[in-house]
């Protein structure tokens, strides 16, 4: 499923429009998700997109070129083609153009500098635009979620069968493919890693996380310190799986805990805590109400608790939720300090989370779309610590 010439020509438009404002001669689109984002295919491809005028697809794919894009397509070997191509197409030698800094290799800049173009970030300006949801995404990640709700009330029977996070991963996965699950998504900041699914179990759960997450847990190699680690899954130690949903493209994350026959004393005031702090924030977000006061609430309600490792041990990270979308680190980030505001069109989940000494990995996600009236919840699941008698 890929989006139709009238999706793909709103965004292109919003785009020229934002070009023009920053006086900006087009913009270069080189990463798969960003040329998948204004075309709806992926290839080995650069798409130039003047501020004003018709784009040209410029492509390295190796075989017959796609004729079906609305397009001049064009195939090309060198980036220091790239001004011969414009002149071919009857674009003169463009001002400064705008370049996706954050995606792209030093070694590919270097080259296009070699062109004698001159370029701007347009980062930021190309991940506000995909913040805001149109209607034909949200419906995907309204589907994603329908798909992934079957998937997440299998877990009790999983967990019946489990004896150890990998075999639990294993099951939860493997039901995940064969639903249609694509078996990866993107992310988006440097060097961030996951897999589409974390199972964290007893204190592996308390492992400090190498990556811009709250929880990650050991892995099984130190080459991917992320998810299962081989422990079991014993009575009264909480079971944390954190999924990345994708079917379409499109990320919907979601986190749930559930733990075997009994619950401690100190993991159900660390999962109440928790869900206090989801509720209050459902509340909260608002259009119009800003990011980092958004986590301030969440912190102080943390710090009131004295439940220990909000957010990650040691300290944690500095947020407690994030957007999700094409990728599943998108903007906005419920972030210390953000002044970003919420908009109605946003998609984001929200995770409190805590690290528990002696016991392991508690907390819940949820994903939600920012309507005019607040937050909806994408998944409808339930936010009880699930009790599994075995």
């Amino acid at each position: 499923m890929k989006p139709g010439a009238e999706e793909l020509n709103e965004r292109l438009k919003i785009l020229q429009q934002n070009l023009q404002k920053e006086e900006l001669a087009g913009a270069l689109i080189l990463s798969n998700v960003n040329l998948y984002y204004y075309t709806g295919i992926v290839e080995a491809a650069c798409f130039y997109i003047p501020a004003t005028g018709h784009p040209v697809f410029l492509t390295r794919k190796r075989g017959p070129l796609n004729t079906d894009l609305p397009w001049p397509v064009r195939r090309f070997k060198r980036w220091g083609e790239i001004i011969e191509v414009l002149h071919e197409f009857n674009y003169p030698t463009p001002g400064k153009l705008g370049l996706e800094f954050e995606k792209i290799p030093a070694s590919v800049y270097l080259k296009l500098q070699e062109s004698g173009l001159q370029f701007s970030d347009v980062t930021l300006l190309i991940r506000n635009q995909r913040a805001l949801k149109s209607d034909w995404e949200r419906a995907l990640l309204r589907e994603t979620a329908a798909r992934d709700k079957v998937l997440w009330e299998m877990v009790p029977e999983f967990l019946k069968k489990a004896k150890t996070d990998h075999e639990l991963a294993g099951m939860f996965e493997g039901e995940a493919r064969r639903r249609g699950h694509l078996g990866a998504f993107r992310l988006h900041g440097y060097n961030q890693e996951m897999a589409t699914t974390c199972v964290l179990v007893d204190e592996k759960g308390n492992v400090p996380s190498p990556y811009d997450a709250p929880l990650s847990g050991a892995g099984v190699s130190p080459a991917f310190p992320f998810g299962p680690s081989g422990a079991k899954i014993e009575d009264g130690k909480p079971i944390l799986i954190d999924f990345g949903g994708c079917y379409f493209g499109y990320v919907v994350d979601q986190t749930r805990n559930f733990i075997i026959n009994h619950v401690p004393a100190e993991v159900r005031k660390a999962f109440d805590t928790s869900v206090q702090i989801l509720k209050d924030l459902e509340k909260l977000a608002q259009p119009g109400a800003v990011c980092g006061e958004l986590y301030d609430h969440a912190l102080m309600i943390a710090d009131e608790s004295g439940v220990p490792g909000f957010m990650g041990s040691h300290g944690g990270v500095s947020f407690v939720g994030h957007g999700v979308g094409l990728e599943i680190d998108e903007l906005p980030v419920l972030a210390r300090g953000s002044k970003q505001r919420l908009q109605a069109g946003m998609v984001l989940a929200i995770e409190p989370k805590f690290t528990l000494p002696g016991f392991g990995a508690v907390g819940i996600e949820t994903s939600y779309e920012v309507t005019d009236h607040g937050l909806v919840s994408l998944s409808k699941l339930s936010d009880e610590l699930i009790v599994v008698q075995k």
